[in-house]
C-alpha cells in the first residue's frame, strides 16, 4: 500500500516538473498577432469589407448618371426595290447604303439622379461604419477569448501547485508514519487532498484546450502558448463621468453613426422615387453620315446637329407612386431601427459602465483578501517551524494564499477587459488599445 502511494507521488511530481517545461516550448503567441491573423480570416470583417466596396461601385453607378456619354454607331445595307404609282412604268433598282455617326448626351436636370447620388454616399458612409463595428467587436471578441486562456493557464498553475504540495506532503506523513508519529489517517487524508488536486488540475487542462480551441476558431492557427498581459493596476472608467461617456457613444458609436447613414439613405430614396415625377431635361448633339435612298443611291449626307430634350412623365401605370410608397415605408423603418439601436446603445454603456465600477470594487475587496492570506500564510509557516501547527494546516494556508492570488489575478485581467468594453460601447475602441495592452504588467499566480 505505502510503495503503491510513493511511485504515484513520484510520478505525480514528475508530471508537476516535466509538463510546463513541454508547454514552455510551444510557441507563444501574442495579442496582436492573433488580432492580425484574425482580421484576414473573421467572416464579418470581410463580408464588412465587401459591403463597403459594393457601395463605393453603386456610387459610381449613380455619377454616371450625370456625366456625359459618347457612342458610335454605324451600319450597312443591301437594299432591293420597286417603286409603283410613281412614273408610267414601274421602277426596279438595288443599291448600297450606309450610314455611321457620334453622339452625345449630357444631362441637364435629372433629380432622381442627383438624390441616387446622395443616397449611395450615405450607403457608404454605413458600410465604413460597418467596418468599425465588426473591428470592435472581433478586439473584443478575441480578447476575451485571450483572456479566457489566460486564466485557464494561471488556474491550472495554481492546481499544478497545489498537487506538488499535496505530494511532498503526502510523503512526509507517510515518513511520519513508518516513524510511527503519525496515524493511517493523515495519510488518508493527504491522498485524498492529493486526488483532488489532480481532479482540478485535469479539469483546467480541458479549459485550458477549450480556450486554445476558441482562439483557433478565430485566428484560423493552432494556439498552443499565448504571451502573458501582466498587470499590476486597475482603473476606474476615465473619465469618471457618465454624462461624458453618454456624449462620446453619440457622437462616435459606429452602431449609432451606421443607422443615421441608413436613415439618410432610407430619405434620399424616397425623394428620389418622388422625384420620378419631375420632367428631365438633357442636352445632345452628334455628327452623322447617311448615304443612299431609294431616289438617290449614290448621295451622301453629312450634318451636324446640337438640340435639348425635354422628357414629362404623365402617366406610368402608378409606378413611380408605388415606388414612393416603399421608400417611404423603408424610411420609417429606418426610423425605428435608429431609436431602439439609440436605446440599447445606451443601455449597453451604462452596463459596460457599472461593471468596470463593480470590477474596481472587486478588485480593492480580493487585494485584501490576499493581503490577509499573505499575513496568515507567513504567521502559519512560523507556527510549524515551532512545532504548533500541521504540514495539513500550513497545506490548508498555501492553498488560501494560491487561490487569492489567483482571483486577484482574475480580477485585474477582467479590469482589462471591462475597460477594453466601456471603450467598445462608447464607439472609441481601436486597435492601439491593444497595443496598450503589451505594455501592462500582472500578478502571476502561484
Amino acid at each position: 500500500m505505502q510503495n503503491k502511494l510513493r511511485i504515484m507521488t513520484f510520478a505525480l511530481l514528475f508530471l508537476t516538473m516535466y509538463l510546463p517545461i513541454v508547454a514552455a516550448q510551444a510557441q507563444e503567441r501574442d495579442l496582436l498577432e492573433l488580432y492580425r491573423l484574425a482580421k484576414i480570416k473573421d467572416p464579418a470583417v470581410i463580408r464588412a469589407a465587401a459591403r463597403l466596396a459594393s457601395g463605393r461601385a453603386e456610387k459610381d453607378i449613380a455619377l454616371a448618371a450625370l456625366i456625359p456619354r459618347v457612342s458610335a454607331n454605324g451600319a450597312v445595307r443591301q437594299f432591293w426595290h420597286k417603286v409603283v404609282d410613281y412614273s408610267p412604268t414601274e421602277m426596279n433598282g438595288e443599291y448600297t447604303g450606309y450610314s455611321y455617326g457620334v453622339v452625345a448626351g449630357i444631362p441637364i436636370l435629372n433629380m432622381p439622379s442627383y438624390y441616387q447620388i446622395s443616397a449611395s454616399t450615405a450607403g457608404i458612409n454605413s458600410a465604413e461604419s460597418g467596418i468599425l463595428i465588426v473591428h470592435q467587436d472581433l478586439i473584443i471578441r478575441l480578447v476575451d477569448a485571450y483572456i479566457r486562456c489566460l486564466k485557464a493557464k494561471v488556474d491550472e498553475k495554481l492546481y499544478r501547485g497545489e498537487l506538488n504540495r499535496t505530494a511532498k506532503v503526502l510523503q512526509q506523513t507517510e515518513a511520519f508514519l513508518d516513524a510511527g508519529t503519525v496515524d493511517i489517517v493523515a495519510v488518508y487524508e493527504a491522498k485524498a487532498r492529493m486526488d483532488s488536486a489532480a481532479a482540478d488540475l485535469v479539469k483546467t487542462e480541458g479549459q485550458l484546450r477549450l480556450a486554445q480551441q476558441n482562439l483557433a476558431s478565430l485566428t484560423g492557427v493552432e494556439v498552443d502558448s499565448v504571451k502573458d498581459i501582466t498587470v499590476t493596476t486597475f482603473k476606474d472608467p476615465q473619465p469618471v463621468d457618465m454624462k461624458w461617456w453618454l456624449d462620446t457613444m453619440r457622437q462616435h458609436s459606429p452602431n449609432l453613426l451606421q443607422t443615421r447613414e441608413d436613415l439618410r439613405q432610407s430619405v434620399e430614396n424616397r425623394k428620389g422615387a418622388s422625384a420620378g415625377h419631375l420632367p428631365t431635361l438633357q442636352g445632345n448633339g452628334g455628327y452623322t453620315v447617311d448615304k443612299g435612298s431609294t431616289f438617290l443611291p449614290k448621295v451622301e449626307t453629312q450634318q451636324w446637329y446640337v438640340g435639348i430634350s425635354i422628357d414629362v412623365p404623365i402617366y406610368s401605370g402608378g409606378e413611380t407612386s408605388a415606388r414612393t410608397r416603399r421608400a417611404l415605408a423603408g424610411e420609417s423603418e429606418r426610423r425605428a431601427m435608429l431609436y431602439d439601436v439609440e436605446e440599447q446603445a445606451i443601455k449597453r454603456l451604462k452596463e459596460a459602465y457599472l461593471n468596470l465600477e463593480y470590477n474596481v470594487s472587486l478588485v480593492e475587496a480580493y487585494r485584501r483578501k490576499f493581503e490577509s492570506a499573505e499575513l496568515q500564510l507567513k504567521s502559519m509557516q512560523k507556527a510549524c517551524d515551532m512545532g504548533t501547527r500541521t504540514a495539513i494546516e500550513l497545506l490548508n494556508s498555501e492553498q488560501s494564499y494560491a487561490v487569492s492570488r489567483r482571483d486577484l489575478n482574475s480580477a485585474l485581467y477582467d479590469n482589462l477587459q471591462r475597460r477594453l468594453e466601456l471603450k467598445s460601447a462608447a464607439g472609441i475602441l481601436d486597435e492601439n488599445d491593444l497595443a496598450e495592452l503589451n505594455g501592462e504588467t500582472t500578478l502571476d499566480a502561484g
